[in-house]
């Protein structure tokens, strides 16, 4: 291998793409001017040919302070910092240094690639090449063609990409290309509900990893830095100026006051005296069997068919009822009974029917994703028996149960909810009863999202799937967990969140894809069918 490439800047990003090139076997000339960045940048690479065992590797990567007038490299790479004025510089004197056939890439995040390409003369063989933090880690990298780059560059990029050891997937360019475009919505939805008092930052960084996400919004955010955080959200907003992707004020606050995270020592949490310590809602680690209550499970689909059998590990005596039509069967003696109905109509008038059914001291547990249970409650005779919980796929895959805390519901009901969850082997995080709770707008706002990036042809669907695995650690792709969810749960979960919080939030039309059975390609729709009445999105 042995070729000659280039980087331009010697920072985290660019020392890490130096590392891997190196480990890779290019030869690698490194432009960074700030003796600091340079030690810093050799130590790194160092102690990476350490623990790959190559010593070789040092050999291979030679630094200077700047771009030379003609470099024989075969690519080339910028990595300065984010700022639009210095990475158009950056690129037009590597497109002056290299060769006609060699590859200028930009490595920038947020800026329009066809954009910077106006900087360029030869725009057929510039591209962007998009890589995570910390290069050395990330399997990703974002490869983002401009309108007049042409399939060699495409081919070579993806080749070099290849080389390195990464998985390259092809972005058109659009707004925060896949990654920072579909992950908006994982911090923006975490600090509305912050805002909203859904509950605290560590309550809901738990339930996110309840979920499968590695990390909590707020602590991620954290670790990132809220003020680049909050660069990609102005940017991606700017050039969409989509509302549901706008900033949110409480960032905008924090950076404001210069709290930025673990790097100024302060940001959504505190840590002068040493990283705080993570919330993990305790569940039951063996299961003990209860003979003092008896369960009934109302409703139909994989939700159901698990917390009957989950109940049934746990009490002796647990009844089924499939279809709303047999609720004259209900055994009126049950002390528990989930009404879980098919997770996509408001359950208000079921409710209304056992609550007359039932015994008072019998607790009622309801789907708070699909049904309005502070509405429901002014209808019934014991609105105080009703304990709202949310689960939004299988309950398998949920460590943590939401359960809501409003003021109708009496606390012995509440405290049976939480030891009958807890008895499941579940966590349960006590939240506010706003629409979608808390994982039901999230987790729902990011498939949402992903599908109006396949519609807007920015990837397609198993590329977005991929390169939100890859790219920021999500335990499965958005649109394969739209579709285990159901896209029609989704939109029902978005539905309400829109009548409460805004159009903005409303379900894309293309959401009733995800419920095809076939799990057939998911192809854009027209222009005119894309979106759902009162949308306003990009």
């Amino acid at each position: 291998m042995d070729e000659p490439i280039l980087i331009v800047g010697g920072g985290t990003m660019g020392a890490g793409i130096a590392t891997i090139a190196a480990r890779a076997g290019y030869r690698v000339q490194v432009i960074e001017p700030n003796p600091a960045a340079i030690e810093a940048a050799r130590d790194r690479i160092a102690r990476a040919a350490a623990r790959a065992g190559a010593a070789d590797m040092i050999e291979r990567v030679q630094f200077a302070a700047s771009i030379p007038d003609r470099s024989d490299a075969v690519l080339a790479v910028e990595a300065v910092p984010e700022r639009e004025d210095l990475k158009r510089a950056v690129v037009q004197l590597l497109d002056a240094a290299l060769g006609e056939n060699a590859v200028v890439a930009t490595n920038t995040s947020s800026f329009s690639i066809d954009e910077l390409s106006k900087s360029v003369t030869h725009k057929k063989r510039f591209i962007g090449l998009h890589f995570f933090n910390p290069p050395e880690a990330m399997q990703l990298v974002e490869v983002v063609p401009c309108e007049e780059t042409d399939d060699e560059t495409v081919d070579a990029t993806m080749e070099f990409a290849r080389r390195l050891n990464k998985t390259p997937v092809i972005a058109a360019d659009s707004p925060g290309f896949i990654v920072n475009r579909v992950a908006r919505p994982y911090y923006l939805q975490s600090m509305l509900a912050l805002a909203d008092g859904v509950a605290t930052a560590p309550e809901l960084d738990a339930l996110a990893r309840s979920a499968g996400f590695r990390m909590g919004p707020f602590e991620l955010m954290d670790l990132i830095g809220l003020d680049v955080n909050l660069a990609t959200s102005e940017s991606v907003y700017e050039r969409t100026a989509a509302l549901r992707l706008e900033p949110v004020a409480v960032q905008r606050e924090l950076v404001g006051a210069g709290s930025l995270g673990r790097k100024t020592g302060r940001g959504f949490y505190d840590y002068r005296d040493g990283t705080p310590e993570r919330l993990e809602p305790e569940a039951a680690t063996e299961i003990v069997r209860n003979d003092d209550e008896s369960a009934a499970v109302i409703g139909f689909g994989r939700l159901a068919d698990e917390l009957a059998e989950a109940l049934e590990r746990r009490f002796n005596a647990v009844q089924r009822i499939e279809n709303d039509d047999m609720i004259e069967e209900l055994d009126t003696s049950s002390t528990i009974v989930f009404d879980v109905g098919d997770g996509l109509q408001d359950r208000k008038r079921v409710l209304q029917t056992i609550d007359a059914m039932l015994e008072p001291s019998t607790v009622i547990f309801s789907d708070a994703y699909a049904t309005d249970v502070g509405a429901a409650a002014n209808a019934l005779a014991h609105p105080e028996r009703v304990v709202a919980f949310g689960v939004l796929g299988s309950l398998e895959t949920h460590s943590c149960i939401e359960v809501v805390d409003n003021e109708d519901v009496a606390d012995d009901a509440l405290e049976l909810a939480q030891d009958v969850f807890t008895s499941l082997g579940k966590g349960v995080v006590l939240v506010e009863d706003v629409p979608g709770l808390y994982l039901g707008r999230t987790i729902g706002s990011i498939v949402n999202e992903a599908m109006i990036a396949v519609q807007e042809d920015v990837a397609d669907a198993d590329d977005i799937d991929l390169a939100m695995r890859l790219g920021a650690n999500y335990p499965e792709g958005p649109v394969l967990w739209g579709r285990e969810i159901g896209g029609r749960r989704i939109a029902r979960i978005l539905e309400r969140l829109a009548a409460a919080e805004g159009q903005e939030f409303a379900p894309h039309r293309s959401l009733w894809l995800l419920d095809m059975q076939d799990e057939a390609p998911l192809e854009p729709t027209p222009a005119a069918e894309s979106v759902a009445p009162g949308f306003t999105g990009g």
